[in-house]
């Protein structure tokens, strides 16, 4: 597949406003329909609790749950967001790492946005892990005509040890990721660096995604919207209490101190599946929690020895304070999503997989933090289990063995009514959306197919797959 860059007014079309108080920016007329929707979302969890009490079912009045995080993850991505980009960038050198397998037909357009950067002081690193398509000759020639980039070829041995490559040859004291078939806006790097200049308890930095192939066809176009929700509603959530809990690879970026010493051990690791939020989920920890996830032993050690000095660095390890983890809305970037079923089923398998994983370590330490966001953290872990069931519940048990056919009919409303919600504030914000309305698609998917992946991402929990498609 080749595709065109876009322009810098498709750009900007495509992006929402983000004001100086960091407060992103809608329509007034947007107040109205997010205060609606909480209200009336909120009824119609009063009446299944109610129903569920007088009816003496634990089981309608635990389906409750997911409407409830939605709630409250919606009320606090709403009113209390703020970007925290603000100030200076700075001028510490920034290392670009872009982990490349068998992704010609983009990587130099990759690339060539990287160079565009408003942001001067970086070191664009590409590692090629053993392409076989192509990308290695294109990553040679796309070298004559940046000579600065630094293009590493290695066998394949998955996208942590492309990563680690990259980390080892930098010299950076901030690392972004990018992966190989994202394009980033030129003022993307900057706004990082606004980020974690304007706080120092910042070791992680998330940018927003959005789709490239959003018009392809109808899944693109049902990711589309379904990405403006995990960033400028989830992540704004997480971002509020400085614990997004997954700086997307397709735009991730690092203090080198809060990740340096848990690379080695995320090198050796036999398990590959859960890289972007392993490492966001390290630079989060608190030390105790570090030294239990990263037990550094000498086998480690000696792995890490062609980092200049990661010696001196790893023995730090235990002295590593808590870092905090944040969304940056005006940080975008592009990036190619599944246009195929199979190919959108396989990554969502992965992407539950990586999310599973890594909220088990999570879970043990998340209840440190603030109370409220480990509410949020906790139901959603625990729903993502029980999702399922609450599925044959609602569907099955409760109308056809109980004969209340009034749950399908509430819990469906519910969900359509929070997607219509979640979907209007998208078109609010960016007014020239067309793929607002496919949301209440999107949380019918999400609840009734998307939820039982959980089983074949169990089963397939220790396979290893670099990317997705």
């Amino acid at each position: 597949m080749t595709l065109n860059p876009p322009t810098t007014i498709q750009f900007k079309a495509a992006t929402q406003k983000v004001a100086v108080n960091g407060r992103i920016t809608t329509r007034k007329k947007a107040w109205i329909v997010r205060l609606t929707a909480l209200t009336l979302i909120s009824q119609v969890i009063f009446f299944n609790l109610q129903q569920g009490i007088e009816l003496g079912d634990p089981l309608v009045i635990y389906s409750t749950l997911m409407p409830i995080h939605a709630l409250i993850v919606m009320a606090i991505g709403w009113f209390f967001y703020r970007n925290p980009a603000k100030g200076k960038a700075g001028t510490d050198l920034v290392s670009v790492i872009i982990p490349v397998y068998n992704q010609k037909a983009m990587i130099e357009i990759v690339i060539d946005a990287i160079y565009q950067s408003t942001y001067s002081n970086i070191e664009i690193i590409a590692v090629n892990d053993g392409s076989t398509d192509g990308s290695k000759e294109i990553l040679d020639q796309i070298q004559r005509k940046h000579p600065s980039l630094k293009v590493i070829h290695k066998k394949n041995e998955g996208k942590r040890k492309a990563v680690a490559e990259g980390f080892y040859s930098s010299n950076g004291r901030y690392v972004v990721l990018i992966d190989s078939d994202s394009v980033i806006d030129k003022h993307a790097i900057t706004e990082l660096m606004k980020a974690f200049n304007s706080n120092p308890k910042v070791g992680a930095v998330v940018g927003e995604a959005k789709v490239w192939n959003y018009r392809k066809c109808l899944l693109t176009k049902c990711q589309d919207v379904w990405y403006d929700y995990a960033f400028n509603i989830h992540k704004t959530t997480e971002s509020v209490f400085g614990s997004v809990m997954c700086c997307s690879g397709c735009l991730a970026s690092y203090r080198r101190e809060a990740i340096e010493n848990f690379i080695p051990y995320w090198v050796e690791a036999k398990i590959h599946n859960s890289d972007d939020r392993d490492l966001t989920s390290y630079a989060i920890a608190i030390p105790w929690a570090k030294k239990e996830l990263a037990p550094i032993s000498q086998k480690l050690l000696e792995s890490s020895a062609q980092y200049d000095d990661a010696e001196d660095r790893i023995l730090t390890a235990q002295a590593m304070v808590e870092w905090k983890s944040v969304y940056v809305a005006t940080a975008v970037v592009y990036t190619d999503v599944p246009e195929k079923l199979r190919g959108y089923i396989k990554q969502q398998t992965r992407w539950k997989k990586g999310y599973v994983r890594s909220n088990f370590f999570v879970s043990s330490f998340f209840w440190k933090k603030n109370p409220l966001m480990a509410m949020i953290f906790y139901t959603e872990f625990m729903t993502t289990f029980t999702a399922p069931l609450i599925a044959t519940i609602v569907l099955f048990y409760e109308p056809v063995i109980l004969g209340r056919f009034w749950i399908p009919f509430v819990f469906i409303m519910g969900s359509l009514l929070t997607g219509l919600a979640q979907g209007l504030d998208y078109k609010f914000r960016v007014p020239k959306t067309k793929n607002w309305k496919y949301k209440p698609l999107m949380n019918l998917v999400a609840s009734f197919v998307l939820s039982w992946l959980v089983f074949p991402a169990l089963w397939n929990y220790r396979k290893n797959q670099w990317l997705t498609r």
